[in-house]
């Protein structure tokens, strides 16, 4: 009985020690990680450098005011910079959302800072930049500035993915409608591993649920239903895809994306080239309701997945009203409250 007891009690404590041990070391582990990354962005703020991420903040108009871009928006305008003169643009979403990036544009960069001047140089055109401190820029477009800050918080693997998304998004062979693009680490903490497993799980589930339902839907089908609507979709599609590859709209894209703004008679082009290329588009809006020519704009330029910012640019209306021009459409045509997010996934459905 004595014996019994001895070695429980020391099978108590050495389970107690090494209990303690591991508890000891995951607090060590968890400090050490905090005191890296201190020090990792003590030494990024050391030295001013354009190489890395940059987050908009805010648009600072001419007249003086400034405008918020991240209160009422779903989402954020980031800059990607890279040493070898490469940078990459694309807009995050804020929130848990099944279409966290909008791929806009990859291109070359020059940049250099000398005891009198700075230079900065992108699409082969020199850009007012103005260094405000060691994380936080401004770009001067003319018309306002955008405010940028760096942002050290999305991990480098998202980054990596992000930039490969961009890069598979621009290329002439690649489809319009995967614009929207799920990274795999979106969704994901590197630090914990248990959250693989749920993501995985719920995936599953999730892809057995939609293939399960496509199957039903199949099933119900006639062998006509099924012909027509592949041969409806085939037709659209290569008509969308002969407008995205033509040289018009791709010279005409940067523009789209940077100004200057398009004037009547392109205005009329670009409204003859999109209902060659989307007619139902144009048909189902007509169909609802009447569009005024400022909202047939915003209508457009929304399907080319052009964003708000330059929309204003092109419409002559400032940033923050775009929100509300969208807002008041989605009234307009279904007779209900609605937000500027439900309106581009209407418009882009179309």
């Amino acid at each position: 009985m004595k014996a019994d007891m001895i070695y429980t009690l020391t099978t108590k404590r050495l389970a107690y020690e090494a209990t303690r041990g591991l508890l000891l070391w995951m607090v060590f582990m968890l400090v050490s990680c905090e005191v890296q990354q201190e020090d990792k962005q003590k030494s990024v703020e050391e030295d001013f450098s354009i190489t890395g991420t940059w987050e908009l903040n805010e648009l600072l108009l001419l007249s003086g005011q400034r405008v918020d871009v991240h209160t009422g928006y779903e989402y954020v305008w980031y800059r990607f910079y890279e040493d070898n003169g490469t940078y990459y643009a694309a807009e995050l979403n804020k929130g848990n959302s099944k279409k966290p990036i909008k791929p806009h544009e990859m291109s070359e960069f020059f940049f250099m800072v000398s005891p009198y001047d700075t230079v900065y140089i992108e699409h082969g055109r020199m850009t007012d930049l103005n260094i405000i401190d060691n994380h936080t820029i401004g770009v001067d477009r003319g018309d306002y500035i955008e405010i940028y800050v760096k942002n050290n918080k999305i991990p480098a693997k998202r980054v990596t993915e992000i930039k490969r998304y961009i890069e598979d998004s621009l290329r002439p062979d690649h489809s319009r409608k995967t614009q929207y693009i799920v990274p795999v680490s979106s969704t994901t903490d590197n630090t914990s591993s248990w959250i693989w497993i749920i993501a995985l799980v719920a995936c599953a589930g999730s892809l057995y649920a939609f293939y399960k339902l496509r199957f039903k839907q199949k099933e119900s089908l006639t062998e006509k239903d099924v012909e027509e609507r592949t041969e409806k979709k085939q037709g659209k599609e290569s008509s969308e895809q002969a407008f995205i590859l033509s040289d018009y709209y791709i010279a005409l894209r940067p523009r789209l994306y940077e100004g200057p703004t398009l004037k009547h008679d392109e205005w009329e082009e670009l409204e003859m080239q999109m209902k060659s290329a989307y007619p139902m588009f144009f048909r189902k809006l007509a169909e609802m309701c009447q569009l005024s020519e400022v909202e047939l704009r915003v209508c457009m330029l929304t399907k080319l997945g052009v964003p708000p910012s330059a929309i204003a640019i092109h419409t002559c209306r400032e940033y923050s009203s775009i929100s509300s021009i969208r807002s008041r459409l989605y009234f307009k045509l279904f007779g209900k409250k609605g937000g500027a997010k439900e309106l581009d996934e209407f418009i882009q459905n179309l």
